[in-house]
């Protein structure tokens, strides 16, 4: 039965394992159809977001081309700088520390000619008059010229206090141009050099990273050397990003040298990072963006892809460096090229029957039918046990019996007959009688006994008693049985009670047992030792036998039902293999337990602790 099922199982599991298989195949392919459907799918929504962005940016360029007179137009994520016939913007304000072209400031003409010549000879007080008188003028880009000269003429002559105020005069004009840079910004720095010309450096380097921060937020429209000039001269700090940004710019217009072409689309690297530039030009003037690709350049495809944007020429824009061969690839304008892949972790849409699903699914279904044939194996080979025990309980059962009713037939025939010769003869005979009949009838109460423990049915009449009482009764009951088989007992306990609650006749059931094995398995000739007494507020009784010991692999077993040992069988004790269960039965139901120390060849003890009485 056991192999029937053990074939079963298997075959069931290949057939499982097969179908799997194919499932997982058919999965596979359906999955696969599926990632390339959403790898089409999700080129074609970053292909549509990163074309409309760029065509809404040149929209926006070409617009304002149209219109120069108009602010410049802004895009999320870029800086725009546009320049016309008569002027140049940047949008956001302030998001270049530099614009790559300036228009040049028309000349002050010669106005400061005669002052000029003061101070180059050496006439610095009439220079520094000449100079007051133009700082008056009505013109802001004359009066910002006469006061810078006049602070220069007036730090000259250490009248520190006198050209501080005409730096901070001139710092208020703002953007009012002067040697073809705003007055604040020339302002400011006199007064840097004012004060250090003083001895005050605290004070300098205030102004220093004041103009610092200007210069780095884009306070001002400079050239690039302006803005690098004044820069180190005030600080060697990191620049920020926006510098990059700048200098992409500038390389376009050297790049150009005033022919820009009417459209473009170019990326840029500069130190580490990759820059966006895009453009349009006509006759009124040129509009320009430039953006860090990777905030510029609209991404998030559908699901779990990689993806690459390069240029006309090959140059990576944003995205991964090297995709793999097989991707999918879309236009973007005239120029740049997408390429999107899988990046082989999509969750399958199958839902919970999805391909990852089934191999998960198939190992527990296949674990579940390992589980249940190796539990339904198990019970079968327990039953199996069970039964042969039961028919080795049966088998022992019988010949215990059969001795006893073999020996009372026999003797009760002779006496019947007459047969026994003399009358000390028959005295003999009607004592084995008596004792064969007592041999009966402790194995009907065992086995009825026992009957009642299996079933919950035994009731037990709990009372005080004194263990020192209840050994030396058991000892007693048991003396002939010990002086006929040529061992004697041996009992020791302490002098005062020890007293436990219990129910007497099952408490003596259970030390007969022990006593009746002892006495079985010890040689002829040997002592059974019972002694009792009181540890860690429980009773001990202890039963000590000489005989074979027990194995360490049966310690346990032994007190299964009828389970017999080793040594009963190659000794071929009589039992019915009931007694030790019934013992930790009985100790089980007064709150006790039964312990047992063995050593082959040299005997057993076993141990009953019961709860003591205070």
């Amino acid at each position: 039965m056991l192999a029937a099922l053990l074939t079963t199982a298997a075959v069931v599991t290949l057939v499982l394992g097969w179908f799997g298989w194919r499932m997982l195949q058919q999965e596979s392919a359906i999955q696969r159809e599926r990632t390339r459907e959403r790898l089409e799918n999700g080129a074609d929504a970053m292909a549509a977001r990163i074309s409309g962005k760029l065509a809404e940016s040149g929209e926006r360029l070409s617009g304002w081309l149209a219109h120069t007179e108009t602010p410049a137009p802004e895009v999320e994520g870029a800086v725009i700088f546009v320049q016309s016939q008569d002027h140049v913007q940047v949008a956001p304000k302030g998001a270049l520390p530099y614009v790559p072209y300036l228009i040049p400031s028309r000349p002050a003409g010669g106005l400061f000619t005669e002052a000029e010549a003061l101070e180059a000879g050496s006439q610095q007080a009439n220079a520094a008059e000449s100079y007051r008188k133009l700082s008056q003028h009505i013109d802001k880009r004359i009066r910002a010229g006469a006061l810078l000269r006049l602070g220069r003429v007036l730090r000259k002559a250490k009248d520190l206090k006198g050209a501080m105020a005409a730096y901070q005069e001139l710092s208020e004009l703002g953007d009012v141009l002067v040697e073809d840079y705003p007055a604040e910004l020339a302002g400011l720095n006199g007064q840097r050099l004012t004060l250090l010309a003083g001895g005050d450096h605290d004070g300098a380097q205030r102004i220093a990273v004041q103009l610092a921060q200007h210069l780095d937020s884009g306070r001002w429209l400079l050239t690039r050397g302006m803005a690098g000039y004044f820069r180190n001269e005030v600080t060697q700090s990191a620049k920020p990003e926006s510098w990059l940004l700048a200098e992409v710019l500038s390389t376009l217009w050297q790049e150009w040298q005033d022919r820009p072409p009417d459209r473009g689309l170019r990326a840029m690297e500069i130190g580490s990072r990759r820059v966006a530039t895009l453009w349009r030009a006509n006759a009124q003037g040129v509009a320009a963006l430039a953006a860090f690709a990777e905030n510029f350049v609209p991404g998030g495809v559908v699901g779990d892809f990689g993806y690459q944007l390069v240029d006309s020429n090959g140059k990576l824009v944003t995205g991964a460096s090297s995709p793999p061969v097989q991707a999918t690839a879309r236009v973007i304008g005239d120029s740049w090229m997408l390429r999107v892949w899988s990046g082989g972790s999509q969750e399958s849409e199958g839902g919970i029957f999805g391909p990852r699903a089934v191999l998960p699914m198939m190992a527990a279904v296949i674990l579940f039918l390992w589980s249940s044939v190796y539990f339904v194996a198990r019970a079968i080979r327990r039953e199996a046990a069970v039964a042969r025990l039961q028919s080795d309980f049966v088998a022992t059962v019988s010949h215990e019996f059969r001795s006893p009713l073999t020996t009372v037939r026999q003797l009760a025939e002779m006496l019947e007959m007459g047969q026994v010769p003399s009358e000390a003869r028959r005295l003999k005979y009607y004592h084995v009688l008596a004792d064969e009949a007592k041999r009966l009838q402790r194995l009907v109460e065992t086995l009825l006994d026992f009957g009642k423990m299996e079933a919950g049915a035994q009731r037990y009449r709990m009372e005080e008693l004194d263990i020192a009482n209840l050994v030396r009764q058991v000892a007693s009951e048991v003396e002939a049985q010990t002086q006929e088989s040529g061992r004697r007992i041996e009992i020791t306990g302490p002098q005062q009670e020890c007293r436990v609650l219990a129910d007497p006749e099952a408490l003596a059931l259970a030390m007969r047992n022990l006593v009746d094995n002892a006495i079985k398995y010890s040689p002829a000739g040997t002592v059974v030792g019972i002694d009792w007494g009181e540890e860690n507020g429980r009773v001990s009784i202890r039963v000590v036998d000489r005989g074979p010991g027990i194995d360490a692999a049966e310690r346990e077993v032994v007190f299964r039902k009828f389970v017999r040992g080793r040594a009963a069988a190659e000794g071929n004790v009589k039992g019915t293999g009931v007694g030790l269960a019934m013992v930790r039965q009985i100790l089980a139901a007064h709150g006790g337990e039964v312990q047992l120390e063995s050593e082959v060849g040299h005997g057993s003890t076993f141990t009953l602790l019961l709860p003591a009485l205070n």
